[in-house]
């Protein structure tokens, strides 16, 4: 279960535009820039959802937390952010990789749209 984040949520009426690997809630739009990890190679942006409510959330990972010679469709987030729900403490279902970024050392970003797409199972979510 993730952390519930409430006093950062209480000092605005905005809701999330995407969650970074721990849960934490993010309120400008996704660049692997804002990746937790300084350390990152690998980041990828998930379309998850909810198991109990189907609420549906924009999540990051990045290869900290991940072995980078995975696929990114084998990724699995876990938890989903707290979202006041019983699905709180289940797994999430991830539907689809949303985006791809890799770097090496401390260079630029470079986006992998051929490794983004459904997670195989998923519905449509476009």
């Amino acid at each position: 279960m993730k952390s519930n984040y409430a006093d950062i949520l209480a000092l605005t009426i905005k809701e999330p535009v995407w969650y970074d690997e721990n849960g934490t809630p993010r309120f400008v739009p996704f660049r692997p820039e804002l990746c937790p990890s300084i350390y990152a190679g690998v980041i990828v942006l998930l379309r998850i959802v909810c198991q109990w409510c189907g609420e549906e959330f924009l999540v990051e990972m990045h290869d900290s937390v991940f072995s980078p010679i995975k696929h990114p469709h084998k990724l699995h987030y876990g938890d989903p952010p707290i979202h006041n729900c019983v699905g709180d403490t289940m797994n999430c279902e991830d539907l689809a990789v949303m985006e791809v970024w890799y770097r090496e050392h401390v260079g630029d970003w470079i986006r992998r749209p051929e490794l983004e797409g459904l997670i195989d199972g998923a519905a449509d979510v476009s």
